[in-house]
């Protein structure tokens, strides 16, 4: 009888077991299938005005953005990368080997690959880090699988867009490893166009065929009134771009590649190398997403970049023009292939302010630029125009204009360099005299410069100045600067597209002035080319992630000779700060060494790049 009940009790146990055990995987199950958030919503719909949603069959081009593996083994990759007492300093990674060290795996890229055709998207293109999967699909059918809803908007300035109403939401077995799902909206449209000043004067006629003349010191110069446009060959002299042109440094083996969300003419850029060479540099397009390659109201953008790393850096062996559309599609695609080229410097015009920012949108463009530096990247970003009020915009109900302190992204990312501006003065002789911070004044312009929202003060951040009464703990920008004054500009040739002609001068197009952060960044790109190229002759690699070299040379016994410190000015009609708007208390003030006006300031080209070198 014993026995018979201690069968009877084992096989209860056993049966209670396989009931627990199976009640317990089906709930695993479910719980895999239960939706999670993944990505958030754009900043831009809380301040707009909703006008409906009736485009359920409008196409989509979206994408998904992958996490990363090992983020604590990558750290300590990127610091030894940059330290040079490590014996892993500068033995940058390859496309692949970052992919396989840190990328997402490829069991995870196809379960995500699987779960998108399943649902009847068309998957369009995948990345060799496998950090991003564009896909493309009715609208509908995302409002169906996200659980989401879409609708119209209308922003503050009055553009019209679209966006998710909800956060989207994925089965929890995929959503432990995406951060960012793209395209469901297109509430941010990119800028920084640079400012055009106005044509040369009627003396000087505005065709291809006159070339422009050197400006004068004091004003004057090729174009009217009190501007200036220093041509090519005087800004070669005052930042000493002169010292490597004659060591023969001109861009020989280096590329060069410019982020740009519109097209350009190539007839003006030819036009432009007449005048001030480079006009048997290779341009390779890359254009991706569909983009039409046609210019529009960024070409003067475009162009502008364009020439002038072509006017410092005239024998490059390509430059390459990478364009998408101006959507947050476009702008993630691009960067995900400048990082799987591996292009060694990177000059991008671009950007929005840090609150227009949605904190997922960021998180991935952080990822591209972490691999960026994993692979010896050069990335040069624009600050920004506007000064410390980055985000200066229409508010909701045309209630006035957001004048609060921001800073600019991609230009506050961690792994980039930004650039500031400032005002640049020549002697008669056309060598370097002065420069102040740029501020224009009220819709002027001024060099961009704050602290991140999103990012904390990375390690190499710090030297004299860096710890200051504005300080909280947050990366700060800009970290260098060049003149972006389109009071002392540059002369670049552009027909195409609506703003190379107008500006705030007006005009027709042709010879135009500019300026602005988006002008001083790619003359950076330029230079650290030209860096390259003597790193090279030197039997040495590429620079990389410039600023742990950047900031350690600030803050040394070199400092005065490889920068232009830009120092509170004696002449009380100087600018003394970037507060464009003059609503936040002159914040942010220039002082001696590093500060949020102009960083560590402007460059002596040939010196500040022995030292780059011989850090390397």
């Amino acid at each position: 009888m014993r026995y018979k009940y201690t069968i009877f009790l084992v096989i209860l146990l056993l049966g209670t077991f396989f009931i627990s055990g199976h009640f317990f995987h089906s709930t695993k199950a479910a719980g895999q299938f239960a939706p999670m958030n993944v990505g958030d919503l754009p900043p831009l719909i809380r301040v707009s005005q909703l006008l409906g949603s009736d485009h359920a069959n409008r196409t989509l081009q979206m994408s998904v953005g992958l996490k990363m593996h090992n983020q604590d083994q990558l750290n300590r990759l990127l610091h030894d990368l940059y330290n040079p007492s490590s014996p892993r300093y500068h033995q940058f990674l390859s496309v692949d080997e970052f992919a396989q060290q840190f990328g997402p795996t490829t069991d995870q890229q196809q379960a995500v690959k699987d779960y998108l055709t399943q649902k009847g998207f068309s998957v369009t293109r995948t990345y060799p880090n496998h950090l991003l999967i564009d896909f493309s699909g009715r609208e509908s059918l995302a409002e169906q699988v996200f659980g989401v809803t879409i609708n119209d908007y209308k922003s503050p300035p009055g553009r019209d867009f679209f966006a998710n109403a909800n956060v989207p939401t994925l089965p929890a077995y995929l959503a432990s490893y995406i951060n960012f799902i793209g395209g469901l909206d297109n509430a941010n449209q990119f800028y920084h166009p640079p400012i055009t000043s106005q044509n040369y004067s009627s003396s000087t006629n505005p065709n291809a065929g006159n070339c422009p003349s050197a400006g004068q010191g004091g004003g004057g110069g090729g174009i009217s009134g009190s501007q200036v446009a220093y041509i090519p060959s005087q800004f070669a002299r005052a930042y000493n771009y002169d010292g490597l042109h004659s060591a023969g440094l001109q861009g020989e083996g280096q590329t060069v590649g410019v982020f740009e969300l519109d097209g350009y003419s190539l007839s003006d850029v030819k036009a432009y190398t007449q005048c001030f060479g480079g006009g048997n540099v290779p341009i390779q397009n890359v254009v991706l997403d569909g983009f039409n390659s046609q210019p529009g109201a960024g070409a003067v953008e475009v162009e502008l970049d364009m020439e002038l790393i072509l006017s410092m850096a005239p024998k490059l062996s390509k430059l390459i023009v990478y364009e998408a559309p101006n959507t947050t599609q476009g702008y993630n695609d691009e960067f995900a292939r400048i990082v799987s080229d591996r292009t060694p410097v990177i000059s991008v015009s671009w950007g929005d302010c840090e609150k227009n920012m949605g904190q997922q949108e960021v998180q991935q463009e952080n990822k591209y630029f972490q691999e960026a530096a994993a692979q010896g990247q050069s990335i040069l970003v624009a600050s920004g125009d506007s000064g410390s009020s980055s985000c200066f915009q229409l508010q909701a109900g045309g209630s006035g204009f957001d004048t609060s302190l921001n800073a600019d992204d991609p230009a506050a990312q961690p792994f980039v360099t930004a650039v500031g501006g400032t005002t640049l003065t020549l002697a008669s002789n056309n060598s370097y005299q002065s420069e102040s911070v740029w501020n224009g004044g009220l819709l002027g312009g001024a060099g961009g410069g704050g602290i991140s929202q999103f990012w904390k003060q990375p390690a190499w951040q710090k030297g004299p100045g860096v710890q200051n009464s504005y300080s909280n703990g947050m990366r700060e920008t800009p970290d260098v600067s060049l003149d972006a004054d389109p009071a002392t500009g540059y002369p670049i040739y552009c027909t195409a597209g609506s703003t190379c002609s107008g500006g705030l001068g007006g005009g027709t197009g042709g010879w135009l002035t500019v300026g602005g952060t988006s002008a001083a960044a790619p003359m950076w790109a330029a230079m650290i080319a030209l860096t390259n190229e003597e790193a090279a002759h030197q039997g040495k690699g590429r620079l990389g992630f410039l600023n742990p070299a950047l900031y350690k040379i600030a803050s040394g016994n070199h400092y005065n000779s490889d920068f232009h410190d830009i120092t509170p000015p004696s002449n009380p009609g100087t600018p003394s700060n970037n507060d464009e708007l003059g609503f936040n208390g002159g914040a942010y003030p220039v002082t001696n060494a590093y500060d949020m006006a102009t960083g560590w300031g402007s460059f002596n080209a040939t010196r500040l790049a022995a030292d780059l070198v011989a850090q390397r």
